[in-house]
Formats: C-alpha cells, sequence, structure tokens
C-alpha cells in the first residue's frame, strides 16, 4: 500500500511501473518525475445534482486508466501531497476498481527534490493498453445504503471541527484527516501514531467503519490512514456530506 523513497529508487527504471502524479496539472507541467503522467482528481470524479463528487463510471474510467498504460501486469504508484487527498481518491478509485497492485509514495513530491531525484518537464507518452475493472464492492457504500443501516457502522467524520458543528450524520465521531498526516515530508504519520488516534476514539478493528468529509476527498486519506492502522473492514462514503444533505437525510 505505502511504499518509501528506497522502493522508488529500487524499482523507478522497472519497465511495469506507471507513475501517476496527482498534483494540480500546472504543477506538474513546472516539473516532474522522469516517466511520470499527469493525473488530477477532476479526472477521476464525476457530479452529481447535488455537487458531490461521485466515483466516475467504469466505462469512462477505464478508457481513462488504460490510456495511462495501465492493465493486471502493472504496478501503479501514485504520487501526491500530504495535505492534499487527492492521491488517496485516486488510490482508491483504482483499488475499487480492482487494481490491487496500487501503492501510495509515502513522501510528498516535494520531498523527492530534496531527495537528489531528477525533475524534468518533458512530457512522457506510453502505450494505451486495456484496463479490465473488477469492481471491489466492499470499499464503498452509496447512501441509500448508509442511511437503512446507520446503527450498523462507526461513522467517521474527516473534516475540520467548525464544519462538524454546522451538521454532521447521526452517531458520527469526527477525526479530522489532518490528525494522521505527516508534516516532515511523508504522507502519513507512522502506524503506532495512527493506531494511537482509533483506539483513544474507541474504534475496535472488528468495526464495519465509514469514513465521509464534504466530497469524499479528506476522508479518502483518513481510509487509508485506517488501513495503515491495520483497521480490515473500512468503507469510503464517496457522496459524503454534499450528497447526504442534498437528498433530505437525517442530520444531527
Amino acid at each position: 500500500m505505502l511504499v518509501s523513497i528506497e522502493w522508488l529508487k529500487n524499482n523507478l527504471s522497472d519497465q511495469n511501473l506507471v507513475i501517476l502524479d496527482t498534483r494540480p496539472k500546472t504543477m506538474f507541467l513546472y516539473g516532474h518525475l522522469p516517466n511520470s503522467q499527469s493525473l488530477t482528481i477532476e479526472q477521476v470524479i464525476k457530479f452529481d445534482q447535488y455537487g458531490s463528487n461521485l466515483i466516475g463510471d467504469e466505462k469512462t474510467l477505464s478508457s481513462l486508466f488504460g490510456s495511462l498504460g495501465i492493465d493486471d501486469t502493472k504496478t501503479v504508484l501514485i504520487l501526491g501531497d500530504s495535505m492534499d487527498p487527492s492521491a488517496a481518491r485516486i488510490a482508491w478509485t483504482l483499488l475499487y476498481f480492482g487494481h490491487a497492485n496500487t501503492h501510495l509514495l509515502d513522501a510528498n513530491v516535494s520531498e523527492l527534490q530534496t531527495k537528489g531525484f531528477e525533475f524534468t518537464r518533458k512530457t512522457f507518452s506510453t502505450l494505451s493498453l486495456s484496463f479490465n475493472p473488477k469492481v471491489t464492492s466492499n470499499i464503498r457504500i452509496e447512501s441509500d445504503d448508509l442511511n437503512k443501516n446507520l446503527n450498523n457502522f462507526v461513522i467517521l467524520d474527516a473534516r475540520t471541527p467548525q464544519e462538524f458543528m454546522m451538521g454532521h450524520l447521526p452517531n458520527s465521531k469526527l477525526i479530522p484527516f489532518t490528525e494522521g498526516i505527516s508534516y516532515d515530508g511523508k504522507l502519513f504519520r507512522d502506524k503506532d501514531f495512527l493506531e494511537n488516534i482509533f483506539s483513544q476514539n474507541s474504534i475496535s478493528k472488528d468495526s464495519e467503519i465509514v469514513c465521509y468529509c464534504m466530497h469524499g476527498h479528506r476522508a479518502s486519506s483518513l481510509f487509508f490512514q485506517l488501513l495503515i492502522a491495520g483497521y480490515d473492514h473500512v468503507k469510503l462514503y464517496d457522496g459524503s456530506f454534499v450528497e447526504w444533505h442534498g437528498k433530505g437525510f437525517p442530520l444531527e
């Protein structure tokens, strides 16, 4: 799931490695790892009538991932920054469509330059391949299903305390995603630190957990923080607060 800078050094020349840079396109064009390709959050979501950022449809994303040279033989490495959950949301999207060999680099892109990696402004193109989706439905939940089963889940809100106070899903617990991200060049805090966050909130590893935020971006960071901490039963509610509120479902 998480790989180190050392892992990247050892695998950078691997012909089966697809590197996706999830920063805004302007930052990518200013400088990026050789052979990396840009993939932004806007390319993997779709808007509904409420303005929520739902996962893109299967056909569109299969075509997109195939155009980036991804098939079952490829290892995908996602690059990003700790304060921007785009990398986590894109990694979650690939996992949802069945590409288990997807990894997040546990380092901010800026840290790579600090460590001596060469950057370039040259664009890289690859041959399109056939991406075969195999939906992993157990890591996502839709609003109607959640509304009918509120009491069966531990619901975690990844937003700010101010947003939480303005209204939140019933029985949800506030754990801002920023509590588990790193500020020292990595993406996330270490496993022990993350375990402590969740244990202090009385969250059992047997729990069925749902993460949400405003648009399903910050919650995807919390989703991976839970996986790192050893929680196996975690779902992302990608519609999140915007869809929930738009549908008139109950709030506290």
